[in-house]
């Protein structure tokens, strides 16, 4: 929010999103937008990106940390 504050940002800010969007969104759609994401959202892209099968397995612990795959699971 702070960013907007000084012409060059807002300038750029309206220009990014008329780029990217078509349309402006006003500070409210974007923290309503915010404020709707759920922990089932955030819990489902974890999934999708943090898969345990992609984990590299580490022979030995590191300086006394152990770390089972089952607790990487979501």
């Amino acid at each position: 929010m702070l960013s907007l504050e000084s012409t060059s940002s807002r300038m750029s800010n309206l220009a990014r999103q008329e780029l990217y969007f078509g349309r402006f969104f006003t500070l409210d759609e974007i923290l309503a937008s915010i404020e709707a994401v759920t922990r089932e959202d955030v819990q489902s892209l974890a999934q999708d990106f943090f898969r345990p099968e992609q984990i590299p397995h580490r022979p030995r612990p590191l300086n006394g940390f152990t770390l089972d795959r089952a607790r990487l699971s979501c």
